[in-house]
């Protein structure tokens, strides 16, 4: 992975924290536009030796020796923006050891030196902040996980399942930006959901028409008093024509947004 410029940034070392969240980026491709992206804890920094959680899924030991980037985000003027610096993954060990005695499995990194970070991105898609005069809207359901028939008799017994009742928890999600990719959702702290877990939604565009498909959560962030839980989303299972009208619209949004920035600039 090329690193761009260093950047004038704040002491990024001294917010490798135990606790602190941290991405994990094992693999770009910008010309398929696919990017491999898994969320992380810091566990400590010991001398020239980075810990961080195993992710999930977990990093195989098979890329012990395997350049990596890892990236933290970066408030600045009430946006956030993710700042990365290339390392090396040196171990897994099975017996990282917790201020409570608790062992777990972590990642040991080669550490970061001050002026290594620089300016990156965890996803492959233009973001589209999304502002109420947009009209744009999602609906969620809840991790639905149906017993699949497995013989021919209970394949020719099986009935579709009703759709549940809206959990509580995902009646309101605030949807906060989206891409033709997927989206960035916060819900309720009372909603129960894991990443790797498929959400069936329901993406309304007030007065032109909407899309479905079902969102894999690819990523979680909890607010510190647990109120809130904020998703990254990776949309699937999409009908064609679902996808077109989608590919439509968010042209259009982007375009639109890309104007208001470029609006902003000479204002």
């Amino acid at each position: 992975m090329s690193e761009a410029e260093p950047l004038r940034l704040p002491d990024m070392i001294g917010r490798l924290t135990p606790g602190a969240q941290i991405f994990v980026i094992m693999h770009k491709d910008p010309l398929r536009e696919r990017i491999d992206v898994r969320t992380s804890t810091v566990l400590g920094l010991e001398a020239d030796v980075l810990f961080l959680a195993q992710t999930d899924p977990p990093v195989p030991r098979i890329m012990v020796g395997a350049a990596l980037e890892v990236a933290l985000m970066l408030e600045e003027g009430g946006a956030l923006r993710p700042v990365g610096c290339a390392v090396r993954l040196l171990d897994i060990r099975a017996d990282y050891p917790l201020p409570d005695q608790t062992l777990v499995s972590a990642l040991a990194l080669s550490a970061p030196r001050a002026g290594e970070f620089f300016e990156t991105s965890l996803r492959m898609h233009y973001r589209v902040p999304v502002e109420e005069d947009m009209g744009v809207l999602i609906r969620l359901q809840g991790p639905v996980r149906p017993e699949e028939p497995e013989t021919p008799e209970e394949l020719a017994a099986f009935e579709e399942p009703e759709r549940p009742e809206v959990p509580e928890g995902f009646e309101n999600p605030e949807l906060l930006d989206f891409s033709a990719g997927g989206a960035r959702v916060r819900l309720s702290g009372a909603a129960q959901v894991e990443v790797g877990q498929s959400l069936p939604f329901k993406l309304v565009f007030l007065g032109s028409g909407y899309a479905d498909g079902d969102g894999v959560v690819r990523s979680m962030d909890c607010a510190p008093d647990r109120s809130t839980v904020t998703l990254g989303l990776f949309f699937t299972n999409m009908e064609i024509r679902d996808i077109r009208y989608l590919e439509r619209m968010v042209a259009r949004i982007v375009s639109a947004s890309r104007q208001r920035e470029r609006d902003a600039e000479y204002s």
